[in-house]
């Protein structure tokens, strides 16, 4: 298939991943679809069968064994030294190095924690994507340290990363549905394409974003505008 047919192709399957329920979107299936989108050699399949695999080693099905298993267990940790580091931001990859940014490894806790049946919902604080136990609503975790938090510690996390320039409000720790996860995502690469000057990849997110029924006619316009630099 022509290289342009194949993008094509996968940006249409992604539309599929986000449409309907906001909260019915597969996580795991639509970030290995905007990998797709962005690089040529993403095996979808093997890394649907990481997670698989990385949940069958679990021992404990709880929320608290679920992060024993990610962070003490298997290493997995946010990229600080190379936060910025495109691949932070994609799911195959993240498994693979068992490192990325806050919202990439939330996705991994979230998937590995739907496949043994502890639900974790995600939370979107500014600045600093957050997880959650599903039935439990004072238990947080920092997906990118792996830290158990409640409430209080969610807030004094906020303050720090934002150097207390973002006012407190609880409305920061309601759970966010699935699709506005990946808009999130998505957010976070087009500013890095920005910051790198990547028109080409940008436009692509850009095609991504057009797809999602809460960002469609902002997107509309800016590929009708990035039209003019390709």
């Amino acid at each position: 298939m022509d290289p342009a047919d194949a993008v094509s192709a996968e940006v249409r399957r992604f539309a599929g991943f986000v449409s309907g329920d906001p909260a019915a979107t597969p996580l795991d299936r639509s970030a290995l679809s905007v990998a797709s989108v962005l690089r040529s050699s993403v095996d979808a399949d093997d890394a649907l069968t990481m997670l698989d695999m990385i949940a069958a080693e679990c021992p404990t099905p709880t929320f608290a064994g679920l992060r024993r298993h990610l962070y003490d267990d298997l290493g997995f940790h946010g990229d600080a030294t190379h936060y910025h580091d495109p691949r932070n931001s994609f799911l195959d990859l993240v498994l693979a190095r068992r490192t990325g940014l806050p919202i990439l490894l939330a996705v991994v806790v979230m998937e590995v924690g739907r496949r043994i049946g502890v639900p974790v919902v995600g939370v979107n604080m500014p600045l600093h994507f957050l997880v959650r136990a599903g039935d439990d609503a004072e238990a947080f975790l920092d997906p990118f340290t792996g830290q158990a938090l409640d409430a209080g510690g969610a807030q004094a996390l906020l303050e720090r990363v934002s150097a207390g320039s973002v006012p407190w409000t609880d409305r920061h720790l309601r759970p966010v549905p699935a699709r506005l996860i990946v808009v999130r995502m998505l957010s976070n690469l087009q500013a890095g394409y920005q910051r790198r000057h990547d028109a080409v990849r940008g436009a692509l997110v850009a095609r991504l974003r057009a797809t999602i029924p809460e960002l469609a006619e902002e997107s509309a316009t800016a590929i009708r505008l990035g039209a003019v630099f390709n």
